[in-house]
C-alpha cells in the first residue's frame, strides 16, 4: 500500500488514484468472470502498476522539463494519438524554455522536439524493468512480473517497448489500463465524458 501511494505522488496523480483503481479493477474483475488468480493480478497490478515510473525521474526532468507536470498530461491520454501526445511534449518544453526569448525558445522546442522519441521509449522500457525487478524482490509471482513488463503496451499493438497486441496483452493490463483511464478520465471530464471518451477507444487502446 505505501509503494501505491509513493507512486501515485511520484507520478502526479491524486493520493488515492491507485486505491480507486483497485476498487473499480476489482469490480470490473468480478463483473467480467476472472476467476481467484486473475483477480489477484488485477489487484497487484492497479496498486503496482507505477512502481517503477520513478527511477529515472531525474532523466526525465533534465530532458523533458518537469516530469511531474507532464505525467499530469500524459494521465487518461490515448497515446496513439500523435497530435495529442505531441501538444503534451511541445507543452512540457514550454515550460522548459520559459526563460528563452521567442525566437530562441521556439528553435529550443523545435531542437527538443527531434529527439524526444528517442529519449522517451528507454525511458518508457526502463520504467517496465525496474517494475519487474522490484516485483522480483518483494515476492510476486512470475505471472505478476509479467505484468508489470507490459504496463505501456495495447489492444491495437500501438503500445510500448515491445507493440504486443491483441490476447498477447494480459488481461489484467488490459483491465487495469481501462480501469485507471475511466478515473482519470472521469476527473478530468466527468462520468459522462469519460464514457464517451473510453467507448470511443474500443478495439484501440483497449
Amino acid at each position: 500500500m505505501l509503494l501505491a501511494y509513493a507512486s501515485d505522488l511520484a507520478t502526479g496523480h491524486s493520493r488515492d488514484f491507485a486505491l480507486r483503481s483497485c476498487v473499480l479493477g476489482m469490480r470490473l474483475a468480478e463483473h467480467t468472470g476472472f476467476d481467484e488468480q486473475e483477480r489477484r493480478n488485477v489487484y497487484q497490478q492497479s496498486l503496482l502498476r507505477y512502481v517503477g515510473c520513478s527511477a529515472d525521474s531525474d532523466l526525465m526532468a533534465e530532458a523533458l522539463g518537469d516530469e511531474i507536470e507532464l505525467r499530469k498530461e500524459l494521465a487518461g491520454l490515448d497515446m496513439g494519438d500523435k497530435a495529442k501526445v505531441g501538444q503534451v511534449f511541445i507543452n512540457a518544453f514550454k515550460r522548459r524554455f520559459a526563460h528563452l526569448e521567442p525566437a530562441a525558445q521556439q528553435a529550443a522546442i523545435e531542437e527538443a522536439l527531434k529527439g524526444a522519441l528517442g529519449v522517451t521509449l528507454p525511458i518508457l522500457s526502463a520504467h517496465c524493468e525496474v517494475a519487474q525487478r522490484l516485483g522480483a524482490r518483494l515476492g510476486l509471482s512470475e505471472e505478476i512480473r509479467a505484468n508489470l513488463g507490459q504496463i505501456y503496451e495495447r489492444w491495437d499493438g500501438k503500445g510500448m517497448p515491445h507493440g504486443l497486441s491483441g490476447e498477447d496483452v494480459l488481461s489484467a493490463v488490459r483491465l487495469i489500463t481501462l480501469a485507471q483511464d475511466a478515473i482519470a478520465l472521469s476527473d478530468a471530464h466527468g462520468i459522462d465524458e469519460m464514457a464517451e471518451i473510453v467507448a470511443s477507444r474500443a478495439d484501440g487502446r483497449y
